[in-house]
């Protein structure tokens, strides 16, 4: 039998507080530090989501369609990779938590956008080829990442409530790596010429700032008090896996996130290309509406915070969709003559919305890991997190075919160095269909399967009373 110190976990750390209901209060240093990681993962996210397309179709002279296809295979690679490293993570915890994760992600994700936009001149084949194997080891040092820090938040604090506080200086940063990775990267490529050139600085200076944001949350970390484990770090066995299946919090989440992620997914790549060919902006339309936006994720944080411990998770969740929508859909009345203006509001609505979807959906993946251990006595938080960065995968994989596809069966005119043309009327009508229609149609889905959630901090508090009891 353990003894009693290894039961109850170490004392609480200056990084750490307890509340007076015994929950671990992270305090703000930590948060900070912790945080900051998910700038990298924005800047990874981002850079290659939204600039990877538009490379391929405007520099590279590929069919949006190969550029769709690519993105759409290495997410379903990582689909895979992201379940073997949270189970590899949950086993490795034991010994060495979870930080060699984040030290090897952050190099190879380094090295990743390296090849991605200081690709060398290749002919075609050539060209497609590496763009695969980059693609994978890209989505490779993302997971290594992305899964093990999605899981920590779990084990860091004790409480839905006060996850609240943890996931805001996340989602606040998540804010901020967006700005930077998709406005820093615009105007980078806008003062390159638009061509291979300011691709490539773009590249460097992402790559360089991906890591050391990643950096700092890996060396952060280590003096976070994380939650000791109640339960077995086994593989997963037939009957685990049974049990697992049985979380009905878990997969109602992942459902309504997944219709999120398709959604942003499509609205991410097809942000640039609809302010290059519709509304005439070229790349200080994507500045603008990057700066706005992500602004907005930022600043709302304190506002959706409070609206979160209010109304609660589920709630506030549904309120953020009910926003974003209209939001979505009133792009449909956007054109040249629209002007910065019309970016601005939308981006402002939009990313206080966002703000509030981000925020609310990944507080409440801690809360399912922690019904999960309650109710099972199995640790398996990075398990849980492979679903969870899974989701982000399949929902982008999802959106790259949309856009890539959509955009390659309505004719869209790939070009070379950087050029734009006028493109068909079959072309534009495209653009505005998967700028509008097919994200806002995943988000309704999404606010449907949000209303079976039935997990909150009451039957949380009531679960941890039994557990006690017991």
């Amino acid at each position: 039998m353990p003894p009693a110190d290894a039961i109850a976990g170490p004392a609480p750390a200056p990084s750490d507080r307890m509340t007076a209901s015994g929950k671990r209060y992270p305090t703000t240093s930590l948060c900070l530090g912790y945080g900051v990681g998910s700038s990298g993962v924005a800047i990874l996210l981002n850079t290659v989501s939204v600039y990877f397309p538009t490379l391929m179709a405007t520099v590279l002279g590929m069919d949006p369609a190969i550029a769709g296809a690519l993105l759409m295979g290495s997410k379903i690679y990582d689909a895979f990779a992201d379940v073997i490293i949270g189970a590899s993570s949950d086993k490795l915890k034991a010994k060495y938590g979870r930080r060699p994760f984040l030290f090897a992600g952050a190099v190879i994700s380094f090295l990743s956008l390296l090849m991605i936009f200081v690709a060398p001149v290749m002919g075609k084949t050539e060209t497609i080829v590496y763009m695969a194997v980059a693609l994978v080891i890209y989505s490779t040092g993302y997971s290594l990442f992305n899964v093990p820090y999605l899981a920590m938040p779990a084990e860091i604090t004790r409480g839905s409530r006060e996850r609240l506080k943890l996931i805001s200086f996340r989602t606040a940063a998540i804010g901020l790596g967006q700005l930077t990775a998709l406005a820093l990267s615009a105007w980078l490529i806008d003062v390159g010429g638009g061509g291979a050139g300011g691709y490539r600085t773009m590249g460097l200076i992402m790559a360089v700032l991906a890591l050391v944001t990643m950096m700092i949350a890996f060396f952060t970390v280590r003096f976070a008090v994380t939650e000791a484990s109640t339960g077995s770090t086994h593989a997963l066995t037939r009957k685990d896996f049974a049990s697992l299946l049985q979380n009905r919090p878990l997969f109602t989440l992942l459902g309504a996130k997944l219709c999120q992620y398709i959604a942003f997914g499509v609205l991410m790549p097809i942000n640039l290309l609809f302010l290059l060919n519709v509304m005439s902006l070229g790349y200080m339309g994507m500045i603008h509406l990057a700066v706005v936006q992500n602004l907005a994720v930022f600043a709302s944080q304190p506002a959706w915070t409070r609206i979160g411990r209010k109304l609660g998770k589920r709630k506030a969740y549904l309120l953020a969709q009910a926003i974003m929508i209209p939001v979505v859909m009133s792009w449909y009345w956007a054109d040249a003559t629209t002007g910065v203006a019309g970016v601005w509001w939308r981006g402002a609505v939009f990313g206080f919305a966002s703000g509030g979807a981000l925020l609310m959906s990944t507080s409440m993946l801690p809360d399912t890991i922690e019904y999960d251990r309650l109710k099972n006595g199995v640790e398996r938080g990075g398990v849980f997190a492979g679903l969870y960065a899974v989701n982000e995968k399949v929902g982008f994989a999802i959106g790259a075919a949309v856009l890539g596809f959509g955009l390659s069966l309505a004719g869209y005119v790939a070009t070379t160095g950087g050029a734009i043309v006028q493109q068909s009327a079959a072309t534009i009508s495209a653009l505005y269909g998967i700028k509008t229609t097919a994200p806002a149609v995943m988000l309704c889905v999404g606010v449907i399967l949000l209303l079976f959630y039935n997990l909150d901090e009451a039957r949380l508090d009531a679960m941890r009373s039994q557990k006690a009891d017991d």
